[in-house]
């Protein structure tokens, strides 16, 4: 067995502050990446002013906890744009500015610092063509990143994941911009990443549920190819966490 594990959590040990770059004034890196020039920024629908819709059975905490496992199946599956940006709003949404430089989201984030970005594939999203798009929280907002249809079957062949990436009405794919919480946290910042994809997609699966989707975490899948199809440069951007949001229909439990 290698030392990989160890080399890690000794290497992301408690900080010694004095050397991290906050400390050393170095100038802070942005809360999100920059829009590219030529890229429309499309305004999402406000999820505060968004309506549950009245489900069969009302999912309740206890009832998302209690019922959830990872679904098998996903009939074929669409969302409108004002779910798609109540779940958006869920997982990464802004809330507010505590003070000039520390910002507030709907999940917790080591120091404050978000390292994530949410990219997503839509398989079928009312209003959205077919591709891959990053959202912006800070305006609530998404950019298309890449226009393609084929874009669900390159992402069911790099997520190991035919049968539901195929079939979801959209796949979202969680980003770390690691420097974001090293700048702040030193090497602990590294920890920070993993940890804010597990708080994000936890809150998108009991979103989800009160849409009445079913949500299918991925965390194994081919990096090289997720990271060449969202173009992220491998030295600052990587991906983490991947899942597939859609309907369960007739549940096939996996074994």
């Amino acid at each position: 067995m290698s030392d990989t594990g160890k080399d890690f959590i000794k290497g992301t040990g408690y900080p010694d502050y004095s050397t991290v770059d906050l400390v050393l004034r170095v100038p802070e890196p942005p809360f999100e990446l920059p829009v590219k020039e030529g890229q429309q920024v499309i305004r999402l629908p406000d999820p505060k002013k968004y309506k549950l819709p009245k489900l069969e059975k009302a999912a309740t905490i206890r009832s998302v906890i209690g019922n959830w496992e990872p679904p098998g199946f996903f009939s074929r599956s669409s969302i409108d744009l004002a779910g798609l940006s109540y779940l958006l709003w869920c997982t990464q949404g802004f809330k507010r500015m505590v003070s000039e430089k520390i910002q507030l989201r709907n999940v917790p984030s080591s120091g404050s610092r978000y390292p994530l970005e949410t990219y997503f594939v839509t398989g079928e999203v009312e209003g959205l063509e077919t591709g891959l798009y990053r959202y912006l929280p800070l305006s609530n907002s998404i950019v298309a990143e890449r226009l393609d249809s084929g874009l669900p079957l390159d992402m069911s062949t790099a997520s190991l994941n035919f049968r539901l990436v195929t079939r979801a009405a959209v796949t979202f794919l969680w980003v770390a911009v690691p420097y974001r919480s090293i700048w702040a946290l030193g090497n602990r910042g590294y920890r920070s990443v993993f940890i804010e994809a597990g708080h994000t997609c936890q809150n998108l699966i009991m979103a989800a549920a009160t849409l009445g989707y079913g949500v299918y975490p991925i965390d194994l899948f081919h990096d090289e190819m997720v990271g060449q199809l969202l173009d992220l440069d491998p030295e600052t951007q990587w991906p983490v966490y991947l899942a597939a949001v859609g309907n369960t229909g007739e549940n096939v439990t996996l074994g």
